[in-house]
């Protein structure tokens, strides 16, 4: 019999690379253990009034709920993703919820969080939080995206690339930064395809608008997750405020330095890296940015370490849900 899943909350839609990395290795993850994923409902879409989705989701053996950076502060998305739990839809089927981020939530989401099979955060700070709030024992392993490796070779570092931020205020710190250096490129983690942004001009005037200026460093947008990680990997230094750009930025072992992001995901992350605060920045610190900042011996075997952990837990998590959906059959 097939094992068929579900994934609610699929990030991939987003022109996000982090957010379509994650999804790519989630999907493929669950299909090298066994699993076909038979339908994914988008992020931001209402699956609750999706028919073609509740079919495949009462068809399912088991219920993956991507929790990428939507459980935080009582968002309504997130609310939203926690009501699959008691959905008619679900009857007893195992859920699943994983890559979860959880902080600053209200008491009334602990009870539909406690009627998931497993959990698994995507920080040690939201593992023990949810712990708290629902009194179940959920595991921890590093965001997704760092769980394969980089499939990009070594390359010649020159330069600065400056990323972006979900906030406007530190997207202008950002841009404004990239003025005041030398051989700098604006490269954020999200991206348009459409032909227009292949001509300069529009890139310009998109950069005007993104980062709130004038006169700022060239645009850059590539089109697919391996030219981004591509772009990463031959920076001398990585300015960003994104927690993705952080991320692949460990992955390909690009000096990086960040400013703070919606949540406190950035700070988790270097935390459980064991990279501890220094490369996290106030916005003052960029009025006069640093050309580079390389990484010391110690930091390199640290997130090369990690990298190792996030690996290993990522598969032994796929086969965890494989096991799920065969109780499930």
């Amino acid at each position: 019999m097939t094992l068929r899943a579900v994934i609610l909350n699929d990030t991939s839609t987003r022109y996000h690379h982090g957010c379509a990395r994650v999804m790519r290795l989630l999907v493929e993850g669950l299909e090298r253990h066994g699993l076909t994923v038979t339908a994914r409902s988008p992020a931001r879409h209402d699956w609750a009034a999706d028919e073609g989705f509740l079919d495949a989701m009462h068809a399912a053996q088991v219920i993956v709920v991507n929790g990428e950076g939507t459980l935080h502060h009582g968002r309504p998305a997130g609310a939203r993703l926690l009501e699959v739990a008691d959905h008619p839809a679900r009857g007893t089927t195992p859920l699943a919820l994983v890559n979860a981020l959880w902080q600053d939530n209200p008491e009334s989401w602990a009870a539909p969080l406690s009627r998931f099979d497993l959990i698994a955060a995507r920080d040690r700070e939201s593992a023990r939080a949810m712990a708290e709030a629902s009194g179940t024992a959920p595991r921890w392993l590093p965001d997704l995206s760092l769980s394969a490796p980089a499939g990009i070779a070594p390359l010649p570092r020159n330069g600065v690339i400056v990323g972006d931020s979900v906030k406007p205020g530190p997207r202008r710190v950002l841009g404004r930064a990239g003025t005041r250096l030398d051989e700098v490129r604006l490269v954020p983690t999200k991206t348009l395809k459409g032909g227009l942004w292949r001509f300069a001009p529009a890139r310009a005037a998109l950069a005007a608008v993104w980062y709130g200026g004038l006169g700022l460093p060239a645009l850059e947008m590539p089109a697919t997750e391996a030219a981004y990680l591509d772009r990463i990997a031959r920076a001398r230094l990585h300015l960003t405020g994104r927690f993705h750009a952080v991320c692949l930025s460990m992955l390909t072992e690009t000096p990086f330095l960040a400013l703070g992001s919606n949540a406190s995901k950035i700070e988790r992350l270097l935390a459980d890296a064991g990279l501890g605060p220094a490369r996290l920045l106030p916005p003052e610190a960029l009025a006069k940015p640093p050309s580079e900042a390389p990484f010391s011996e110690g930091e390199l075997q640290a997130i090369r370490e990690f990298r190792e952990m996030a690996q290993a837990r990522a598969e032994t998590l796929y086969a965890d849900i494989a096991a799920l959906a065969r109780r499930g059959q």
